[in-house]
């Protein structure tokens, strides 16, 4: 069975946002790949903001989706963190680096809805930093609701930089730097080996 016209311009614009930003893709761009009319478009979406929390949504089931995949063969938290924090690693890879500057600046209502959606994603984090203390990989003394706060904060404070930390490092070394720190942070000396074998390979993968 086919996609729908509201699934074929949900995948389709998801595409477009993030190698382009929000700003250059317009409604008129995005009925024309899709290859409907703009009355048609304006059918399905009564405007951009609508259509980009669809985006988000599908976007966040999608990503829901491939990471439960990835995390079937891990063996304890933080090997969880570094396979989803190599997933999210390589999507940046294609992200256009305006594509949060533009939700921020040019669609307000659409990044309040965004960050809620992350908000629901820090209940999981904490959940799995409870699972790994636990496990004994990450460390028992840890105020695993103020680590969790702690890091959405700096990821809050890249994605609404406008190119300030960006203009001398890219979003990736920054993400990358942002993340390592933390979860080297969070380790036991357990979970330090398994970060260190995890670096340690991907350094070769990429050699």
């Amino acid at each position: 069975m086919g996609l729908t016209v509201r699934e074929r311009v949900i995948k389709e614009a998801s595409t477009l946002f993030i190698l382009n930003g929000v700003k250059s893709v317009t409604m008129n761009t995005i009925a024309g790949k899709v290859g409907i009319s703009k009355r048609t478009l304006y059918e399905t979406f009564e405007d951009k903001d609508s259509l980009l929390i669809a985006c988000i949504l599908y976007m966040g089931e999608e990503d829901d989706k491939r990471y439960r995949e990835l995390i079937q063969g891990c063996s304890n938290s933080i090997e969880i963190l570094l396979v989803v924090y190599k997933d999210v690693l390589e999507k940046m890879r294609y992200t256009n680096r305006n594509y949060f500057s533009d939700l921020k600046r040019y669609h307000p209502a659409v990044m309040e809805y965004f960050s809620n959606q992350r908000n629901h994603r820090n209940e999981h984090m904490i959940r799995l930093l409870k699972n790994g203390i636990q496990e004994g990989c990450v460390r028992a003394d840890l105020k695993v609701e103020i680590v969790t706060l702690l890091l959405n904060a700096q990821f809050e404070l890249l994605m609404n930089s406008d190119g300030m930390i960006t203009m001398h490092y890219s979003f990736m070394e920054v993400f990358d730097t942002i993340f390592m720190n933390f979860v080297r942070g969070i380790a036991t000396a357990e979970g330090l080996k398994l970060i260190e074998d995890f670096v340690e390979k991907k350094m070769k993968n990429n050699a």
